[in-house]
């Protein structure tokens, strides 16, 4: 599968740092099924999982140190500070000042400290993955990345598919999955609706039956489908420059891609991953992939029209939010608007989403990226992430004009990727995906020097 995107050329030797994006790429996707398997099927108690569990955040840490020594000692590249650079250290030290004092300044309710690591955690640690990018820009002079992202999708996408054959909601119960969810995360809430204790969107209503979603290895179909963000903007880059001679093969993995992703019905990422796919075919100009998938998306509508006859009903309810989790979202959002009114310089790291629910909290925001942020971090805390998101964008635009491969590759995946987060963000927490969050900023920062080297 070693694809080449350009021409064959002398590639830079991967410095020490850069290990770490290899490491996140492959431990990742699976990190959440064995911290199941071993807590909730092995029963290893929950303070020892913690600190195994928190393998993600020490490597961070670790990270950000060795790119900060590199500077110190004159061993990384020379890097003049951007825009880019202060807005995404504005937000890591403006979240930072919500733990250790927001609290107390503005009046705000107590929250447990542990809810406001936590959300720290959730908010804003990845960011710092954004400055040990931008110490290693050997990441995108070379294409390996981007092929990993491939292959670990094909790996992921393959067991997605195993599971949805072979692998039953009750036997995802005797592996430890609803305990791991239920005990060790807290989100009980999150798991009432089924029999099983499993993540209840899980499944969905299709017409009148109940359909099963995919969750592969990250045991939730929306946890799966979030980091088709990256991964399929970075297959797309991939088969519309495979070798003629791995023509088929492309293809092949690329329609199992698409196939996983349909599998975990997770409809607003799969319409970023359209519209992102759509993107990259323009920029590159191979109008025959559009032509091609919607070909694909016609026959597979035609097929599950055929499996699941209230299919087409779904999708206009869909097109027209008239299905019950566009009913949720939207009370989502009114319910965070309010709150946001309610506080406005923020109630507080550890007060929405997932993290409230595991301490016990009624969240202020749910599913809403931009709410979650307001809500905790206050109108200020929203204006520094969309500014974080607007440059990362504008970053991806400049490595790809820049017309050096594979730089401009890169540059193409990190701008499609942010428009798909910017979309995606409005029903989901998508920083919430480890994958998503780590990846996407390392190569922010990493595209930001590799452009001004340029």
């Amino acid at each position: 599968m070693a694809v080449a995107l350009s021409p064959e050329r002398a590639a830079p030797a991967p410095s020490k740092l850069s290990r770490g994006l290899e490491i996140f790429l492959w431990l990742l996707p699976f990190h959440i099924a064995v911290m199941a398997l071993l807590f909730g099927y092995v029963g290893v108690p929950g303070q020892i999982m913690r600190v195994i569990a928190a393998w993600k955040e020490v490597l961070v840490l670790a990270l950000a140190a060795g790119a900060v020594g590199r500077a110190l000692v004159s061993r990384g590249p020379r890097v003049a500070v951007c825009g880019l650079d202060i807005a995404v250290a504005g937000l890591l030290f403006y979240a930072v000042w919500f733990v250790v004092g927001a609290g107390a300044a503005y009046g705000q309710g107590e929250v447990p400290l542990a809810a406001r690591l936590y959300g720290l955690r959730d908010a804003a640690l990845f960011l710092l993955l954004y400055f040990v990018g931008r110490a290693t820009p050997s990441v995108v002079q070379s294409d390996r990345i981007l092929r990993t992202l491939v292959v670990v999708g094909a790996v992921t996408s393959v067991i997605a598919i195993l599971e949805r054959l072979l692998v039953s909601p009750a036997t995802l119960v005797v592996l430890g999955a609803a305990r791991y969810f239920r005990e060790f995360l807290g989100v009980t809430l999150a798991t009432t609706s089924n029999e099983y204790g499993l993540p209840d969107n899980y499944w969905t209503i299709i017409g009148d039956q109940l359909v099963r979603r995919v969750g592969s290895t990250y045991l939730s179909s929306q946890g799966f489908a979030l980091p088709f963000l990256v991964i399929l903007p970075a297959a797309t880059l991939w088969v519309t420059g495979a070798r003629r001679h791995l023509h088929v093969l492309a293809w092949g993995v690329y329609a199992l891609l698409w196939i996983a992703l349909l599998l975990t019905v997770s409809r607003m990422t799969i319409v970023a991953c359209l519209f992102q796919t759509l993107l990259i075919a323009g920029l590159r100009r191979r109008w025959s992939l559009p032509m091609n998938l919607g070909t694909a998306v016609l026959a597979g509508l035609a097929i599950a029209t055929v499996l699941f006859p209230g299919a087409v009903i779904f999708a206009w309810n869909t097109l027209t939010w008239q299905t019950a989790s566009s009913a949720t979202h939207l009370e989502d959002w009114r319910q965070g608007l309010l709150n946001i009114a309610e506080y406005p310089l923020g109630a507080g790291l550890g007060t929405a989403d997932q993290v409230a629910m595991r301490f016990g909290l009624s969240p202020l925001a749910y599913d809403n990226q931009y709410l979650t942020y307001a809500v905790q971090l206050g109108i200020p805390g929203l204006g520094l992430m969309l500014a974080v998101l607007a440059g990362g964008v504008v970053a991806g635009v400049r490595a790809w004009r820049s017309a050096v491969e594979p730089l401009s590759h890169y540059g193409v995946l990190v701008a499609v990727t942010g428009l798909g987060i910017v979309w995606n963000a409005l029903t989901a927490g998508v920083f919430n995906s480890m994958f998503l969050s780590y990846v996407f900023f390392w190569l922010v920062g990493a595209v930001v020097t590799g452009a001004k080297k340029g």
